[in-house]
């Protein structure tokens, strides 16, 4: 927990200071696009949620040569992972979630419900950003955070692809 305290405070105090600060770790949710994706989301009735979602993961797969104009892979892993947060094996993500509405850093939980019906165009678009050599996996500090963003992502295919069998 105390990787995610720091997490919390170093966003509190950019937000405070009107600063952005683009990629703060690897996870899902770490990142300004990320967040700004959350914000967005919760923005709309809980009720139309999940088609937020379906456009989202349909302009990706209809249009990925729009990424970097339209798109960027953070918010498309966050997509990703707020479905994922639903389903058998995405208590990490849920739990990222949890953490970040207890901090007050965002304002309801995305999906309250599972939503199965999502993950196979939730995983078509996650491969768009983040497949072998995808652009999700490019421009990491160091090893070590190249191989964390892995497995994030590997974590977020293998729980997508087992609800969307």
């Amino acid at each position: 927990m105390g990787a995610l305290t720091i997490d919390v405070t170093f966003i509190r105090e950019r937000q405070r200071s009107g600063c952005y600060m683009g990629t703060f770790g690897t996870g899902a949710f770490s990142s300004d696009g990320a967040m700004d994706f959350l914000d967005d989301l919760v923005a709309h009735p809980l009720e139309e949620r999940t088609a937020v979602l379906a456009r989202e993961f349909s302009s990706v797969k209809e249009h990925p040569e729009l990424l970097w104009r339209e798109f960027f892979p953070d918010r498309v892993v966050a997509c990703a992972a707020v479905v994922a947060a639903t389903l058998p094996g995405g208590d990490v993500f849920a739990e990222r979630l949890r953490y970040l509405y207890d901090e007050d850093l965002l304002e309801d939980i995305p999906l309250h419900a599972p939503a199965p019906g999502l993950a196979g165009d939730a995983l078509t678009a996650l491969l768009v950003v983040a497949s072998q050599d995808g652009p999700w996996h490019q421009g990491w500090r160091n090893e070590s955070d190249a191989a964390e963003a892995r497995k994030t992502t590997d974590t977020l295919v293998r729980v997508l692809d087992e609800a969307a069998r």
